[in-house]
């Protein structure tokens, strides 16, 4: 989640075969503390392709959600995905110290930031429709990459990257397979990882870099930027 009004979501699941499946859902704020906003399951070129043509990204929706916040860390997300509806409870993700803390509108300019976290595409959206999330804490990453495979299904991919120099965050790349997303009860005993390659982000300041990979044997160089879809962003310190 995107934090902003209004949000942006990004739910990373996994389809009927157990395949990986991502779904976005741009959010407006309700009645405090409520969001709501359509699921869209998104197409596109594979992530080898050069150049990468946003105009072959396709949007469809199919269905909706409401997330509600209980405080700061917690939180229920109900959806209704291809008429199957169900109700999950969420916790914020914590895996290093020190968590970030955001400030929307910040005095401080987002180059100047030395937390990266946010959802990151390329300058000027050029190639809309993938992007990155990065969880920031401590001297860890932990990167979620939504894009496409050779078929132009939704993909994604992750990565634990561990800072080895200034600016510098390295790791591998993992596929992951599991339950289906309407699968009750989740059983994530189920779930299997796969490495797929390596990543290295380096960031010139707080709100460029270049992401630099290899996936499946193919080796690429994207430059990255902050993805600020409402007012001034968020600023994580």
């Amino acid at each position: 989640l995107t934090a902003s009004d209004p949000a942006s979501s990004y739910t990373f699941t996994y389809d009927a075969d157990g395949k990986p499946r991502w779904v976005t859902m741009t959010v407006q704020r309700q009645t405090a503390p409520s969001f709501a906003g359509h699921l869209d399951l998104t197409a596109g070129p594979p992530f080898s392709a050069a150049p990468f043509d946003p105009k072959l990204v396709t949007h469809t929706t199919v269905g909706n959600g409401t997330i509600t916040f209980s405080d700061a860390n917690n939180a229920t997300f109900t959806y209704t995905v291809n008429g199957i509806s169900q109700t999950k409870s969420l916790t914020r993700f914590q895996f290093a110290t020190p968590a970030p803390v955001c400030t929307f509108n910040s005095a401080l300019p987002p180059a100047q930031a030395t937390n990266y976290q946010d959802m990151w595409a390329v300058p000027n959206l050029a190639e809309a429709g993938w992007g990155i999330n990065f969880t920031h804490q401590g001297d860890l990453i932990f990167a979620s990459w939504f894009t496409y495979d050779a078929n132009g299904k939704a993909l994604w991919v992750t990565a634990t990257l561990t800072k080895t120099g200034a600016r510098t965050f390295t790791g591998s790349l993992d596929v992951t397979t599991g339950p289906p997303f309407s699968a009750v009860p989740f059983d994530p005993s189920r779930v299997t990882h796969s490495n797929v390659g390596t990543a290295t982000v380096t960031f010139t300041d707080g709100a460029n870099g270049t992401f630099a990979y290899t996936l499946h044997g193919v080796s690429q160089t994207k430059a990255i930027t902050r993805f600020v879809f409402s007012g001034a962003g968020t600023i994580f310190q």
